[in-house]
């Protein structure tokens, strides 16, 4: 007697895309033989949870229409009003992430490009994985090794490839981190720019020095020959007539002459 054991589902939490949970989920539901819509809407809201499960509320989960009911309110909660449109504009931007693997870039282009593009050729996709695929890859030997020896290798064949470079040269590995902490004490009133503000005054005072030098030089060099103060020269005497009345019908009038060094007066009476 065979006892089938059923496989629970993934959590889903709302921060991935819910069509791609969706796939899933039916999956897993034809391989545990869940059938009858009430089965899956009750192992669809146990697989619920975090910001997920805020669709079951006031729902009954007994109801046949229930389980179509649960991915209407996880469609407007998580999706995109244009889910098309964003989904273009994440696939054109998709790079591959530091811990991601060449599986799992791989499995994120093709869930993008489905959600996207849904009706576009097997040909079309495949050109746009194989091109989105290439451009994206952190690792610019992998790119090169690719369009070498890929040139003309569908996406899948490309894939192939580009994992066994990986496995060749190690970079299926994951990277070690290595984080340098500056443990040095460090004032608190000294903003962190200063250092660097004092160390380019210092270049640039070292800088300067050649240039002060040589405008030093110049000036000595350029410096008039210093010559003798030359003493005032003397102004001649002048002759100042200061009148002045010294009585009834007399008038005394005086010469001051200045000279250099020495003064003289003359007084001279008239009579009126």
């Amino acid at each position: 007697m065979l006892i089938k054991q059923f496989q629970q589902p993934k959590p889903y939490t709302g921060a991935s895309s819910w069509k791609g949970y969706r796939e899933y989920f039916e999956r897993l539901a034809a391989v545990n033989g869940w059938v009858t819509p009430e089965q899956r809407a009750e192992q669809l809201a146990l697989a619920l949870e975090g910001p997920a499960t805020e669709v079951l509320r006031g729902l009954d989960t007994s109801q046949p229409q229930t389980y179509n009911t649960i991915w209407e309110a996880l469609a407007r909660r998580f999706g995109s009003l244009d889910g098309a449109r964003e989904a273009m504009r994440r696939f054109d931007s998709r790079r591959q992430e530091d811990s991601e693997t060449i599986p799992d870039f791989e499995q994120a282009l093709r869930t993008l490009h489905r959600e996207a593009w849904p009706t576009a050729t097997p040909e079309q996709r495949d050109a746009a994985l194989k091109r989105r695929f290439e451009d994206g890859l952190l690792s610019t030997e992998m790119v090169q090794f690719l369009r070498l020896h890929a040139r003309d290798l569908d996406f899948q064949a490309t894939v192939i490839k580009a994992r066994q470079f990986a496995d060749a040269t190690g970079q299926n590995k994951p990277k070690k981190r290595v984080n340098f902490i500056d443990n040095r004490p460090r004032s608190p009133a000294q903003p962190e720019w200063e250092p660097l503000l004092q160390g380019f005054k210092d270049m640039m005072a070292e800088a300067l020095q050649p240039l002060q030098r040589a405008l030093r030089s110049q000036d000595k060099g350029s410096a008039p020959p210093s010559t003798a103060p030359t003493p005032p020269q003397s102004r001649p005497a002048t002759p100042q007539l200061n009148p002045h009345r010294v009585g009834p019908g007399r008038i005394s009038r005086s010469v001051m002459a200045k000279g250099p060094g020495q003064a003289m007066q003359i007084s001279l009476l008239d009579s009126h």
